[in-house]
C-alpha cells in the first residue's frame, strides 16, 4: 500500500471528487481529518527553523496565505526549505491526539478508534502510520490509502520528501463558486472567514498549483484536477486519475448513489444536486461579492482557466464593492488572515495591481510580499499586461 495525498480548499468540490476515489476497491481516503497534524508539523518546523519566537507575534493558528508581510513570508520559506525530516515531539501527543479527535468528528469519525497508531518519534514514520490509521480493516487488497487534506497543498514537496513512493492531486475549483458556496451553503456565521482573507488564500493555492509541478520532488507524482470538468466528462476525468494511479477505472467509481460516509450511511447528495450547483454562483452571486473575489484572484485565476466576468482591469474596483469590503471586513465573525485595517489590506491590494501594470522595477523582496513568488509575478505580469492591451 502507498500514501495518496490529495488536497484542496473548504467548498472546493473536494469531497467529490474523494468520494469517487473511495468507490474505488483499491483505495481508502480519509476526509479532512487531519489538519492538526498539520498545523502541528508547521509549528515543529519553525522550532526547528529557530524562528519560532514569531508563533508569538500574532501569527494565527489557521495556516496563513503569507501575502503583504516579511514574517509571514519568511514562515513561508522555512516551511518550504527546512529538512521535513524532524522528530514527533511524544510530550505532545495526548494534546495532537485530542485536536484530531475532534476534527475527525466532522466527517472521519470511523478513524478515531485507530488514532493512535498515528503516534511516532519522527514526522517521516507519522505520515507512513497514516495508511495504518486510515485503512480501519486492515484490507490488504488496497493499492492506495490516505488522505484528503484541505488548506495542506504547501506541505505537498515535505511530505514526498518522507515518502517516496506515495503520489499527490491538488483539487481546484472556480474561486467565484468557492467563495460564494462559502458565503451561502455554511449556516454558522462563526466560520465565515473575511471574504478577503478566504479569497486571498484561494490565491495562494493558484499560485501554489503552478510552482509545484516544477517541483523535482514532485515530478510524475503529482495531478491537477479540476472540477468543472467533471460535470461535461465524468467518466473522462476519473479515468485521468486512475491512469495517474496506475489502477483500472470501475464504472462503480462514478455512481453516486454509492457515495457512503465514514459511519456507512450514504452521503447526501446526488447527480442533479451537484449538476445543479457546480456554477450556480453565475446566476445567484451578488455582484459586489463577485466582483470583489475576482479583484483578488485575478490574475492567478487566469493561469488555470478562470477568467473574471465582472472585475474590469481598466476601471478598477467599483464604489458599491469598495463598501461591500469594507462592511464584510468590519462584520465577519469568522477567521481571518488579513490585516484588521480594512484600508491597509485594500491598499496592498491595491499596490500589487500598481506593480503589475508597471514597468517600474520591483525589489524580490516587494515581489514575494505581493505574489510569494518571482515567477508568479512574470507570469501574472505577461497574462495581466495581454488582457489589458
Amino acid at each position: 500500500m502507498k500514501l495518496l495525498f490529495t488536497s484542496g480548499t473548504a467548498r472546493g468540490g473536494t469531497n467529490f471528487r474523494t468520494l469517487i476515489l473511495k468507490n474505488h476497491c483499491q483505495i481508502s481516503l480519509s476526509i479532512d481529518a487531519f489538519i492538526p497534524l498539520f498545523r502541528f508539523y508547521r509549528n515543529s518546523l519553525l522550532k526547528s527553523s529557530g524562528i519560532d519566537k514569531m508563533l508569538l507575534n500574532g501569527i494565527p493558528d489557521v495556516l496563513d496565505d503569507y501575502y503583504f508581510s516579511d514574517t509571514k513570508l519568511q514562515i513561508m520559506k522555512a516551511i518550504q526549505t527546512t529538512d521535513p525530516d524532524i522528530p514527533f515531539d511524544l510530550s505532545q501527543w495526548e494534546k495532537l491526539k485530542m485536536l484530531l479527535e475532534n476534527r475527525m468528528k466532522l466527517a472521519s469519525s470511523n478513524l478515531i478508534p485507530h488514532v493512535d497508531k498515528l503516534k511516532a518519534p519522527t514526522f517521516r514514520e507519522i505520515f507512513y502510520n497514516i495508511i495504518k490509521v486510515v485503512n480501519t480493516g486492515n484490507n490488504d487488497n488496497l493499492t492506495w490509502v490516505g488522505l484528503n487534506e484541505n488548506w495542506a497543498m504547501e506541505f505537498f514537496p515535505l511530505v514526498a520528501r518522507l515518502v517516496p513512493d506515495a503520489k499527490f492531486v491538488i483539487h481546484l475549483r472556480d474561486p467565484r463558486a468557492v467563495v460564494f458556496s462559502s458565503e451561502f451553503a455554511e449556516p454558522n456565521p462563526a466560520k465565515h472567514p473575511t471574504l478577503l482573507s478566504l479569497a486571498r488564500h484561494l490565491r495562494k493555492y493558484f499560485a501554489f498549483a503552478v510552482m509545484l509541478p516544477n517541483d523535482q520532488q514532485l515530478k510524475g507524482r503529482l495531478l491537477i484536477t479540476r472540477y468543472e470538468p467533471f460535470f461535461s466528462d465524468i467518466e473522462g476525468e476519473t479515468r485521468r486519475m486512475c491512469d495517474f494511479l496506475n489502477i483500472d477505472f470501475k464504472p462503480d467509481m462514478v455512481d453516486i448513489s454509492k457515495f457512503r460516509k465514514a459511519d456507512g450511511n450514504i452521503w447526501s447528495s446526488d447527480w442533479n444536486i451537484y449538476k445543479a450547483t457546480f456554477d450556480n454562483w453565475r446566476k445567484e452571486m451578488p455582484l459586489e461579492m463577485l466582483e470583489l473575489t475576482e479583484f483578488i484572484c485575478d490574475p492567478e485565476m487566469r493561469l488555470h482557466g478562470y477568467v473574471p466576468e465582472s472585475y474590469d482591469l481598466k476601471k478598477g474596483l467599483s464604489l458599491s464593492t469598495y463598501k461591500f469590503a469594507i462592511k464584510n471586513s468590519r462584520e465577519c465573525r469568522g477567521w481571518r488572515t488579513d490585516f484588521p485595517e480594512i484600508e491597509r489590506t485594500l491598499g496592498s491590494e491595491l499596490y500589487r495591481k500598481y506593480m503589475l501594470a508597471s514597468s517600474d522595477t520591483f525589489s524580490t523582496d516587494e515581489i514575494e510580499r505581493c505574489f510569494l513568488f518571482t515567477e508568479i509575478f512574470k507570469k501574472t505580469q505577461h497574462v495581466f499586461s495581454s488582457c489589458k492591451n
